[in-house]
């Protein structure tokens, strides 16, 4: 005998999808708070490592095109606001 099938339907689907939307929120909330993210918000460029002139500096990540630095210039996600590029 095989094993039941998970529970499906419009309603079951829908929660799935606004779990799967809070769980990714809330990492990439994290990520961001933490290291700065992935990319850099003004211009998309990834964010790589302080430059070496900044030893002393409080830098965990920077963007070597437009000077962006974490987390001195991060703003922290918030639901219902626009953020990088259009925010």
């Amino acid at each position: 005998m095989s094993s039941p099938l998970p529970a499906t339907g419009a309603y079951y689907g829908l929660a799935a999808i606004f779990r799967d939307q809070t769980w990714e929120f809330d990492w990439w909330k994290q990520e961001v708070d933490s290291t700065g993210g992935l990319a850099c918000p003004i211009d998309g460029e990834p964010l790589s490592s302080p430059p070496a002139t900044d030893a002393g500096a409080p830098v965990i990540r920077f963007c070597r095109y437009c000077g962006w630095r974490a987390p001195r210039d991060v703003i922290s996600p918030q639901h219902g606001v626009k953020m990088g590029r259009t925010g």
